[in-house]
Order: C-alpha cells, then sequence, then structure tokens
C-alpha cells in the first residue's frame, strides 16, 4: 500500500469520522485529513484541518519476514503496556475492515519525537550515543521485568518461545525461502540448537518486542529520553536476552561503509564514536538489579541469523541480488561469532581430524568438509547402524505385483539428516548443494559407503543424484520448478532409463528404443531393462534416453533424453529384476515397456539429439560415486574380518596370529590404498582439469576398471575369513559382494574402460620424448 493509496481513500476519512476516539482526541466535530507522509514501510502520519494534533496509521505488512508481521497483537501490546504506563504510544482504534485500505490498520497518538534510523547516531557526540543506548537498555530491562500474569498476557500464545522452538522456527523459514545455499547459515542451524545456553534467572519467560532495535524507539525531541517503543507486531512469550541481543547486534556487525542495508560498527567503533559496549549491557543488567554479567554472544548470533534469513526472503520475493549480498554479510558475522565462542571449532573436529593426519594427508579439503565427515561418522552411529539389519531384511523380500512401497525407517533416518543439514553433499553448485568439490564428496561418499544404505538416507543416492545433474546442467526453469525442486527436496524419487534388453547399450548404434517427434510434443516406443528404482511408487518421473534419428552418420547425436511422468497407462512394469537373487526394495530394477507413450514438448531435456554428451557427464560422475562408495563397503568388510579374527580360534592360535592370515591382511590394505588413492586423484582431477578433459576421463576409467574388481576381491577373501557365516544375511559382506559385482558391468563394464585406458597409455607414449633418447629404447644388437 503506498501513500497516494492511502491519501486517495475516500472511505479512510468517512471510517475516521465514524470513531468517536479519534473525533475526541482531535479535538474537532469533523475530521478532515490535510497530509498524509509515509515515516517508514507501511507506517503513516496524518494531519487533518482545524488542529495541531496527529495520528499515525500502522498498516499490516505484505513483506514476509522471518517472524512474521501480526498487525493485531501490536494493537493488544500497545494496550496492555499503555494501560500500566509503559512508554508506548496512546491507541485509538483497531480496523480489520479490509474495504477500507486493502489491509487491516490501526491508529495511535501521533507524538513529535526522534526516530534514529541508524545505529551509528552520525552527528551526535560520544557521550550523547552512550545516553541514548543506556536509556534504551534500561527500557528494556523494565519490559522483561513485567509479570505476565499483571499484563494478562498468560495466554498470549499456545507455543512459547523457548530457543527450541525459535531455533526450529528459523529453520522452517530459511528452508521455505531458500534461493541459494547458504553454508554459514545451515552451519549456524545446526550448531545452534546443539549448543542452547543453560537456564537463567534473568533469562526469564517474558513478553518481549521480538524485532527490538534502536529505530523502534521513539525520543523526546531534545532529551535522552523515551517517549515510546514502537512496532509490537512480532512480540511474544520468549526469552528476555533476544531484544537486549537485537539491540547490541551492530558491535558484532562488521562495518561495510553503507555497502550492506543492514551495517554495524565492528572494527571502527573508535572512528564512528560508538558507545561501549559493557556501559550497554551493564545498564540493562543493573536495571534488573543484578551485577552478574551472562554471555549473551548465543542469543546474539540468533538475532544476526534472523536478520540474515530476513534478507533470503526479501530477495526471494524480489530477486534483487542485493538482499542475497546482504543476507551472505550477515550470516557470515553471525558465524565468526561461534568460531569465536568455539575457538575456530565450532563442531569439535580439530582434535578428531589431528587424530587422523593420515586419513587427509595434504589432501586440499576444507574444514567445512571434515566437518560433514565427522557428523555424517556420528549419524552412522548413532541413528543408522543400530537399524541397518532391519532395513536390510525388509529390503530383502520378494515384490509383489504391486509398486514397492517406501521403508518407514529409512524415511524416518532422512528427516532426520535433512534437518541435521547432511543432505544433497554431492552437489557442488552452491545455487542447489553445499559447494563441496569433488575431492571433498570423495571423503563424503567413502565414509557414507560404510553403510549399504547411507547414501539414500542423506539424498546421495543413484539414480536421483545423476538425475539432479542433469536437470541443474539442462533443465529449464519449468523442469526445475516441477522435477527438480522435489527431487532435491526428496519429496520424491525418479527413475533412469537406458540400457536396452539384448544389445550393448555401450554402443550408439545398437539402441532400438525411439523418441519420435509429433504435433505438440514426442512419442516414444520401445523397452528398457535394468531402469533403477522404476517399481518404487515414489518415482513420479523418469529421464529416457533413446533414439531420435535414424540417421547414424553421427551416432553421437542420435540420441536424445526426455523426461516421463509416472504413471501412465502406457507404460507398463514387466518384472522386477533381481541381481544375484537380490530384488533391492523399494528401488529395485525392472523392465519396462513404453506403448506410444505421448510426451509434451516441454519434457525434452537439453538438446534433441544431445543425449551421449548429456550422459557422458551424467555417467562421469556416477562411476566415481560407484566406486567410493564400494571403497567404503570394502572398509567395513576388512574391519569386520579382523574383528572375526581377533575372536576366531584355530589349532590354538588366533587367526589374527597366523602368518598367512597376516600376509593376506597385508596385500588388502595394499589393495584398498590403491582404491582409495585412485578415487582420490579422479576426484582431484575433476577439480582441477574438469570434466572434459582426457585425463580426468583416463583417471575415472581407472576407478571404473580396477576398483570394482578389487573391491570384490578383498570382499571375497573377507567372507572366506568368516567361513559360512559370511555367505549369510548375518553379515553384510554377501550384500557388498553382488554390489562389487554388479558395478563392474554398471555405467559400462570394465572391459570397455581398460580399452580407453590402452588407447590413453599409448597416446602418451607417442608424445614421450623419451623414446627417442640414446640408451632410453629397446637395445639394438
Amino acid at each position: 500500500m503506498s501513500m497516494q493509496e492511502v491519501q486517495q481513500s475516500h472511505l479512510l476519512g468517512n471510517y475516521l469520522n465514524s470513531q468517536s476516539s479519534v473525533l475526541v482526541f482531535l479535538g474537532v466535530n469533523h475530521a478532515q485529513i490535510e497530509e498524509v507522509q509515509e515515516l517508514v514501510g507501511f507506517i503513516y502520519k496524518l494531519s487533518f484541518k482545524d488542529t495541531n494534533k496527529k495520528i499515525v496509521l500502522y498498516a499490516k505488512s505484505t513483506i514476509q519476514t522471518a517472524t512474521g508481521h501480526q498487525l493485531e497483537k501490536d494493537y493488544m501490546i500497545a494496550q496492555k503496556l499503555s494501560a500500566i504506563n509503559f512508554p508506548v504510544t496512546k491507541t485509538l482504534f483497531y480496523c480489520a475492515d479490509l474495504s477500507i485500505l486493502g489491509v487491516p490498520f490501526y491508529a495511535t497518538e501521533y507524538l513529535e519525537g526522534r526516530l534514529f534510523l541508524d545505529p551509528k547516531l552520525i552527528g551526535m557526540s560520544k557521550e550523547e550515543k552512550s545516553m541514548i543506548y543506556q536509556e534504551v537498555a534500561k527500557t528494556l530491562a523494565h519490559l522483561h521485568s513485567i509479570s505476565l500474569n499483571y499484563l494478562g498476557l498468560g495466554k498470549l500464545e499456545s507455543q512459547t518461545s523457548h530457543y527450541q522452538i525459535v531455533n526450529k522456527k528459523l529453520y522452517n523459514t530459511y528452508k521455505l525461502n531458500e534461493t541459494k545455499i547458504s553454508t554459514n547459515i545451515e552451519d549456524l542451524l545446526y550448531w545452534l540448537p546443539l549448543n542452547q545456553p543453560e537456564k537463567c534467572d534473568l533469562d526469564n519467560l517474558c513478553l518481549i518486542h521480538g524485532d527490538f532495535s534502536l529505530s523502534k524507539v521513539l525520543f523526546h525531541p531534545t532529551e535522552p529520553r523515551i517517549l515510546a517503543i514502537l512496532d509490537w507486531q512480532t512480540a511474544q512469550l520468549g526469552n528476555a536476552f533476544t531484544d537486549l541481543a537485537n539491540l547490541v547486534a551492530p558491535f558484532y556487525i562488521p562495518y561495510s561503509n553503507g555497502r550492506h542495508i543492514i551495517d554495524g560498527w565492528q572494527g571502527v567503533e573508535m572512528l564512528v564514536g560508538a558507545p561501549k559496549l559493557e556501559e550497554v549491557i551493564t545498564s540493562y543488567f543493573s536495571a534488573r538489579s543484578t551485577q552478574t554479567i551472562p554471555d549473551i554472544r548465543y542469543q546474539i548470533t540468533m538475532a544476526i541469523l534472523k536478520k540474515s534469513i530476513d534478507q533470503q526472503i526479501l530477495f526471494k520475493q524480489t530477486k534483487e541480488t542485493k538482499y542475497l549480498e546482504n543476507s551472505e554479510f550477515l550470516s557470515k558475522a553471525g558465524y565468526q561469532i561461534v568460531l569465536n565462542l568455539t575457538e575456530g571449532d565450532p563442531f569439535g573436529i580439530k582434535m578428531r581430524a589431528t587424530s587422523d593426519s593420515s586419513l587427509w594427508s595434504n589432501w586440499p579439503v576444507s574444514e567445512r568438509c571434515k566437518s560433514y565427515y565427522y557428523r555424517i561418522k556420528d549419524f552412522l552411529k548413532d541413528e543408522l547402524f543400530p537399524v541397518e539389519k532391519l532395513i536390510l531384511d525388509k529390503s530383502r523380500q520378494v515384490p509383489t505385483s504391486d509398486l514397492n512401497k517406501g521403508v518407514p525407517e529409512v524415511e524416518a533416518l532422512q528427516r532426520k539428516a535433512k534437518s541435521l543439514g547432511l543432505w544433497n553433499l554431492f552437489i557442488s553448485d552452491p545455487m542447489y548443494g553445499k559447494g563441496l568439490t569433488n575431492l571433498e564428496y570423495v571423503f563424503i561418499s567413502e565414509v557414507m559407503g560404510l553403510s549399504y544404505l547411507a547414501h539414500e538416507i542423506f539424498n546421495c543416492f543413484a539414480p536421483d543424484t545423476g538425475n539432479i545433474k542433469l536437470l541443474i546442467g539442462y533443465g529449464t526453469p519449468y523442469q526445475k520448478e516441477k522435477y527438480l525442486k522435489p527431487l532435491i527436496e526428496g519429496e520424491c524419487k525418479s527413475f533412469f532409463a537406458m540400457s536396452e534388453k539384448n544389445v550393448s547399450s555401450s554402443d550408439p548404434n545398437n539402441f532400438q528404443f525411439t523418441i519420435t517427434p509429433t504435433e505438440g510434443g514426442y512419442i516414444i516406443n520401445g523397452g528398457k531393462w535394468f531402469v533403477s528404482s522404476a517399481p518404487d511408487e515414489r518415482a513420479k518421473f523418469g529421464i529416457v534416453m533413446g533414439k531420435s534419428s535414424q540417421d547414424m552418420s553421427n551416432p553421437m547425436e542420435s540420441q536424445s533424453m526426455i523426461i516421463v511422468d509416472m504413471p501412465n497407462p502406457n507404460i507398463k512394469i514387466l518384472r522386477q529384476l533381481a541381481v544375484f537373487s537380490y530384488y533391492d526394495l523399494p528401488h529395485s530394477y525392472a523392465e519396462v515397456e513404453f506403448n506410444n507413450v505421448f510426451i509434451p514438448k516441454e519434457n525434452l531435456l537439453g538438446q534433441f539429439g544431445g543425449a551421449f554428451k548429456m550422459a557422458q557427464g551424467r555417467l562421469l560422475g556416477g562411476r566415481l560415486h560407484h566406486c567410493v562408495r564400494q571403497v567404503g563397503l570394502s572398509r567395513r568388510g576388512l574391519d569386520l574380518m579382523m574383528s572375526r579374527a581377533e575372536q576366531r580360534v584355530m589349532f590354538k592360535q588366533k587367526l589374527k596370529d597366523n602368518a598367512a592370515f597376516q600376509e593376506r591382511l597385508g596385500e588388502l590394505e595394499i589393495t584398498l590404498s590403491n582404491c582409495r588413492l585412485l578415487c582420490l586423484n579422479a576426484g582431484l582431477l575433476l577439480d582441477s582439469a574438469g570434466s572434459k578433459h582426457l585425463h580426468t576421463f583416463m583417471a575415472v576409467s581407472q576407478c571404473k576398471a580396477y576398483v570394482p574388481k578389487a573391491c570384490q576381491k578383498m570382499i571375497d577373501s573377507c567372507i572366506q575369513a568368516f567361513g559360512a557365516e559370511g555367505v549369510t544375511e548375518d553379515q553384510p559382506l554377501a550384500i557388498s559382494f553382488r554390489i562389487a559385482r554388479a558395478i563392474r558391468l554398471m555405467d559400462g563394464p570394465c572391459e570397455l574402460h581398460l580399452r580407453q585406458i590402452a588407447r590413453f597409455a599409448y597416446g602418451n607414449h607417442l608424445f614421450n620424448d623419451l623414446n627417442n633418447a640414446q640408451g632410453y629404447g629397446l637395445a639394438k644388437l
């Protein structure tokens, strides 16, 4: 609502004249509006003819914030506080009739005074600034000391705003308005619930302003005396220190010389003549009759985080990048407080990382990566491993003719992981994921690989991972909104259909599945098999690859990808496929028949004929992820084997002391190190050389050709050490063996990658200038 709309509203004048409280206050028989002036957003000063008195209209804001804008509460609070002579403006009326201004509004008396919109108080002496801030602190202390029963506010809200509730609300608001992953915000949302302050008598449950700052205080025109505290829309029952934290937040927000809307003075306190923080804090606690000054940096962090999320909301509403920059600026300031509180170790990983120095070595990984690594490791230990066998037993069931249903235990763990920010860690694009590098994700994926279920728990599970990357890289805005968004949030599943029965899918000339252009879209026909996740009832769509051109002069441009919605009456799941008699419910693999299925033109993914280029990008990361996951499973297998060897006694000797076993274990550890180093090298090349570089292709091919086969042999040795128990479902070794064997075929058979490596080796050989050096080549007779 603009100032012009208020001024031109004929209904407003009639309404004001119907309110006796307004006429009595103005001292007139008929109120005629002379001028409308906007004080700040949605707050207007109205002047009238024949009187010097003015009123203020407070209209409901249409701008969403992290705490909302509850106008009726604002009016009610002002009424209650006015009754006990707390400095607020006198209320006149409340209007819920939307026909007047289009939004609810209420009126108060207008008091002539000063509003300080800039907390730096430019132009005032340091002594004046100090007096103003101390007066505000004392008034806050007065507010927080008022009895709720005395105010009649004991039932103001059904839920009280304890820190746990506030943190949850901040998290939900952030996720609801998320436009770009903010690592600092996510780290704060994870840290705050884990470090809630101990209960303090002065941090009592009371009426708080909820969005307090110096700009909400009206001062006497010439004296450092408070006339009124304004804007009570966000008032609530909450912890007392919340308002104080908002007041002193500028002391912890860096000075940006006006670059950011919400600016502080940290670093330039002397230059701007800021009052001393100790004086402001002491004034508050002295007014509350205590000499004990508690540490309120936790509450200050929450206050800055809320401001950051409010700026994120504005960015989503306006698409103006300045708000995104403000949000990042504030979240960084809040996270810096946490770093100071924890001596730079908010998640307690420095000691653990130092103990694991051989794991991290000098690989270029960030502290955030290490933080995620240990958080995931703790999640596996505390949440997943205790219920893993129960979940795996359910996944071993033989499927029925109906679509497979999700496992409640898995979905509960996913909700828990998502709430902890352990979600979509594989996405390197910071707009959609955590922004981890490929190398960093190798470390993360390896620790996830310790459990067969972990990648799914953390929404890092194929084929969704590959589909997400395809949609990020090639999806239209429509496709990203309809398909990518729910997939990233874990609200649905998807499938990927590429392989065809009875043909080698690695040769583009072999594809028989067709995608035929027609009016308004495409008709797809044919069969696909080993379609992962197609039998899962949560799979709401899939990406299908097929032949879109009969001209095979350039086979690499003969294929296209298309998004297919499910369910569809012309798409039939013929059967579910087991891998070595294991169905892996609820995902499973399937043979699927597509019979004259019409797909609208907006569902074409990427360019027509561009599927092979897209598939290579998708499969490159997928191949590496499969290998890293297998390294994790193999590590667990070796750990199980060593635990077994400590207990197993053969011919009066523990197996771990047997010389042959020790030699075998040594060889297996070397093999595992080889697998890890191949994967880490591939991840590093993906980051440094890029996904299109030949060296990167070869590094991933080396992983694909070596790691699954080596891991299969390692797990086979672990099974052998367990004896008969190793081939049963009592241990996770059998499932690890099945996966390792299957991966030797997935995303291209190992033989294909060995051929590529051989060609690459000869390419390097041809350009090796030492071949012609005397004495380097073959000996001459």
